[in-house]
């Protein structure tokens, strides 16, 4: 009696832990794409691993396609994990991704940056062996702190990459790329504080660069920094702000519950690009989440117009459908 009570309960604790890993399963899609940051160009079979926050913290794989694109379906509703990574590129990774029952979520773009690599100078005179970071002469250990660092963050070892950066960093203090790099460790190991302020020396080095003002503002404005996020973004000239940008801004503060000033942004977007239909469609998802569904009708009309056989125009209709 006593055997057959403990193969009972055995089996029971199994049972358990297959549910438990099961958990993340539901009714709900998510999509997106996968680009280099610096240039825009698709990263193909970047591998996505979305993981669910709540009980045993499952989740997929997928691998994106030759365009960068992926979509999984079958997600339970709740707040994800997203880690993304790709030969050549720094792991990113996306927390707080909120998946509601029965909502569209827009397609998520996620832009990889490239990993730093050192260049190793010819050395002048053997044994001697000289490496130049920056066009900086640095001693050996210091590269392969940078080597290190670059391997520790592609296999997502945060700590260790925040160690081996901030050894490089305090040899090369100016060199941006590093403390870039750094600031990224510092996110993944969760460390939004840290990210915020190391991101803020490689804006405050070179404000005008866009790229780096974005990454920043979006930083900022994960770490619920608004209108010091948004006020970043303001301070630069339209022509040095991409749509790209200010779309992924507008999504962050969607995301942040802020549709009234998203909608801003992907009013600017529409002023940078009238014939696309991206900022038409973000721009009525923005109206519909303020509560004006009726006033997002044109905007979504607008995207069947300009894009009649993408998705979005599909989900458009669908979206047309709905409103009354």
């Amino acid at each position: 009696m006593k055997k057959t009570i403990t193969i009972f309960a055995m089996a029971m604790l199994v049972v358990s832990a297959l549910m438990a890993s099961e958990d993340w399963r539901g009714n709900n899609r998510l999509s997106g794409y996968v680009v280099d940051k610096s240039t825009g160009k698709p990263v193909p079979n970047a591998k996505v691993m979305l993981r669910i926050q709540r009980g045993g913290k499952g989740g997929p794989d997928v691998t994106a396609d030759a365009n960068g694109k992926w979509a999984v379906l079958g997600m339970n509703s709740g707040m994800w994990n997203i880690d993304v990574e790709a030969p050549g590129y720094v792991v990113r990774q996306i927390g707080n991704v909120q998946v509601s029952e029965g909502q569209r979520v827009p397609p998520m773009k996620i832009e990889m940056e490239p990993a730093v690599v050192a260049e190793a100078a010819a050395p002048e005179a053997p044994p001697v062996e000289e490496v130049k970071i920056g066009g900086q002469v640095v001693s050996k250990d210091i590269a392969e702190a940078v080597e290190a660092g670059n391997s520790a963050l592609t296999a997502k070892n945060f700590k260790d990459a925040v160690v081996s950066y901030e050894k490089a960093s305090a040899a090369l203090p100016t060199f941006m790329p590093i403390r870039f790099a750094l600031a990224r460790a510092y996110y993944g190991a969760g460390d939004l504080k840290k990210a915020v302020t190391t991101m803020g020396d490689v804006y405050t080095a070179d404000p005008a660069n866009a790229r780096n003002a974005m990454l920043y503002a979006n930083m900022l404005l994960e770490d619920g920094q608004l209108e010091k996020g948004k006020a970043i973004v303001d301070k630069l000239p339209a022509d040095a702000v991409d749509a790209t940008a200010l779309t992924n801004i507008g999504i962050v503060l969607m995301n942040k519950k802020q549709p009234g000033a998203a909608r801003d942004y992907f009013t600017k977007v529409i002023e940078a690009n009238p014939k696309d239909a991206d900022g038409y469609y973000y721009r009525g998802l923005a109206t519909i989440q303020a509560g004006k569904a009726k006033e997002a009708k044109s905007d979504l009309q607008k995207v069947i117009e300009l894009a009649p056989d993408s998705d979005q125009a599909k989900e458009a209709k669908e979206y047309l459908k709905s409103i009354k």
